[in-house]
């Protein structure tokens, strides 16, 4: 394995380029047949995540970190994606709740219940691949206790042995090991970090693909050029964006300008009489029958974001359905996004949720926690970094992936921006998210990137001998696949990530009409 600078192969069989969560399991599942060479490609640091990065008791994503991206916004808001092995799932809030069951219900054929259940049970089961567990009744936060406990007697309670969210009250399932971080660098690459037919490259920044008349051939870095059989791009909805904008691929991309889609949200913050002990930042939500995600954070961001102000804890509330709709084009350091204003009914819902976590705080289960004087609602609404829609199904791919002309897409860049990443269940941030980060349907592609061979995932075609794809119908040559998290067709209403957003000036607790976007962090 060469972790290192310069040197780079001149050719390779596959070229993997992302070391995130897609990334990193195409690079294992790719690597597996001794006779396939592959080159992944990470534009992040050459270093895995330490034991202090991966904490879940802290949010890695200051503008000063290794490990994070920050993408201009026009609005001000922070956009942030992870950087380097694990990508977003190395620094975000290891929500991995599914989505419903019914989110599946208009998917394309291939990507139905039946499948992706088969997929979740992998990752999530006990013992399965990733990680995950439900946080218990002693980790919770003081915040998380009295939640459940206000909410439980007015909405049911998902049963703990249940891994399908529900509408009502559900605990945080979270992808770790005790309180670090599973990231998908350690669960798939890293274990296959040695083998001699995979070679990882770190900070190094792909500029674009390179054609041989209307053929995809590699990829090019500054001046050095890849040449390969495929090129598979794992650098996310924003990463992936730049990179074919960059390339400027008329086939692929119509214009500079691509859509991207946001779940918004509004802060209700408040102080707390006491302090109390720092965990994970999301172990309990609720999903409305609206279509809203209500999330507990169990403390001050501040608490994980270093050099954050604090403001007080925070409660949630999120848009998972529709989206809202932005733009992503190609600024001098990268993707810039332009995320428009929240639609008026989708605010008007939004003020209702705020109202009633509002209600929440003032009740007696919050009475020995909350100051009742210190609730205010954040002026701004910010995003959850769920991004998605810069190469949908429909309009620019197919159900399979096939976009204009033969080059192919499967991230969750792919998602239809009339619909949203799984509405009722946060998904990280964070990204991964991921998170993204990291949530549970961006590991749906894990499942089928380990299990049988490559082609059972409808998007990707590949044979041990790299086979060419056409660009232009009449003209053969490899695949461009763009993997991420493949949040499916519908973009559930359900799951998303958990968002973190850096404090701003409050005001008193009223339910917010449309408030002004200003600068925000979320994790």
């Amino acid at each position: 394995m060469d972790m290192g600078h310069g040197g780079l192969p001149r050719t390779a069989d596959v070229v993997v380029v992302g070391a995130g969560s897609a990334g990193c399991v195409l690079a294992e599942r790719l690597s597996r047949d001794p006779a396939r060479s592959v080159l992944l490609l990470e534009r992040g640091p050459a270093r895995w995540p330490s034991d202090a990065v991966r904490d879940l008791r802290t949010l890695p994503i200051t503008a000063d970190s290794a490990y994070a991206v920050h993408h201009p916004e026009a609005t001000g808001l922070g956009v942030v994606r992870g950087s380097g092995f694990g990508g977003s799932s190395a620094v975000n809030g290891g929500y991995f709740l599914r989505w419903h069951a019914d989110d599946f219900a208009d998917w394309p054929t291939g990507w139905g219940l039946d499948e992706v259940a088969t997929a979740y049970d992998e990752l999530d089961r006990p013992g399965g691949t990733m990680g995950v567990s439900a946080f218990g009744d002693d980790e919770l936060s003081d915040a998380a206790l009295r939640f459940e406990a206000y909410w439980g007697q007015r909405m049911p309670i998902r049963p703990p042995d249940d891994p399908w969210p529900i509408v009502g009250v559900n605990r945080v399932r979270s992808n770790r090991a005790g309180m670090l971080r599973m990231t998908a660098a350690e669960a798939y690459l890293r274990p296959a970090a040695r083998r001699p037919n995979l070679v990882i490259r770190a900070a190094e920044q792909v500029d674009g693909v390179v054609t041989s008349g209307r053929v995809v051939s590699g990829v090019r870095l500054g001046d050095d050029v890849v040449d390969c059989g495929e090129v598979v791009l794992c650098a996310g909805t924003l990463g992936t964006a730049a990179i074919l904008l960059r390339s400027g691929l008329d086939t692929v991309i119509a214009g500079d300008v691509l859509t991207v889609v946001e779940h918004r949200e509004v802060l209700v913050h408040y102080r707390t009489r006491a302090r109390g002990s720092r965990t994970a930042l999301l172990q309990s939500v609720v999903h409305t029958d609206d279509d809203l995600e209500i999330r507990c954070y169990s403390a001050d961001l501040a608490d994980y974001i270093d050099g954050l102000a604090p403001v007080g804890p925070a409660v949630g509330v999120a848009a998972m359905r529709p989206g809202t709709p932005g733009t992503v084009r190609l600024g001098a350091t990268g993707a810039e996004v332009d995320l428009s204003v929240v639609a008026a009914d989708v605010a008007d819902r939004m003020a209702n949720g705020v109202a009633a976590v509002v209600g929440m705080l003032g009740s007696s289960e919050f009475g020995d926690l909350v100051d009742e004087r210190s609730v205010t609602v954040d002026p701004v609404i910010r995003t959850s970094q769920h991004a998605w829609g810069s190469m949908p199904m429909g309009s620019r791919t197919d159900p399979r992936g096939g976009g204009r002309g033969g080059a192919r897409a499967a991230h969750r860049g792919r998602l239809d921006p009339a619909f949203t990443g799984s509405q009722r269940s946060s998904r990280n941030h964070h990204d991964g998210g991921v998170p993204d980060r990291g949530p549970a349907h961006r590991w749906v592609v894990t499942k089928w990137c380990r299990t049988g061979p490559l082609r059972s995932m409808p998007w990707l075609h590949h044979s041990t001998t790299p086979r060419s794809v056409p660009i232009s119908a009449a003209a053969p040559g490899p695949v461009i696949s763009a993997i991420s998290p493949p949040t499916a067709a519908r973009s559930s209403r359900r799951s998303g990530s958990s968002s973190t957003a850096t404090g701003s000036p409050s005001t008193p607790a009223s339910p917010p009409r449309r408030p002004t976007p200003s600068h925000a962090m979320p994790g």
